[in-house]
């Protein structure tokens, strides 16, 4: 499975409508992952990843355990370790249809879900 499905821009501008975010794992012009988030991981603006799909569980488990506001966009795959460990601390949305992400002729070939965690802004020293 690829790792780079970009994020529908439409879904970015509904969920932070031009306030500040950080995309803890973007996608850049070439369809490749921009930066390596986990490590840059900031507390002073809402935090937003869709983490790569091959491997989510790290990224599912900073943004648990991350005190401020965060919005990961995932796989539905309930029946994954990462799924079941982390999916008690996030509201779940489940996405009606199979999203089309980036520029993509077709829809994803798998459903996806929204993991909303509401926290306060703090700033770093």
């Amino acid at each position: 499975m690829t790792d780079d499905w970009a994020t529908p821009r439409w879904l970015l501008d509904l969920l932070f409508d031009d306030r500040p975010y950080f995309d803890a794992a973007p996608i850049n012009p070439d369809g490749l992952r921009a930066c390596d988030g986990l490590g840059r991981w900031p507390t002073d603006v809402p935090v937003f990843c869709n983490p790569p799909y091959s491997d989510p569980g790290p990224w599912v488990r900073k943004a648990r355990d991350h005190r401020g506001p965060v919005v990961l966009l995932v796989k539905c795959d309930p029946s994954t370790a990462w799924w079941q460990e982390s999916v008690a601390a996030f509201r779940v949305v489940l996405i009606g249809q199979r999203l089309r992400f980036g520029d993509a002729d077709k829809a994803a070939p798998f459903p996806s879900a929204l993991w909303r965690k509401d926290g306060p802004v703090t700033a770093t020293a």
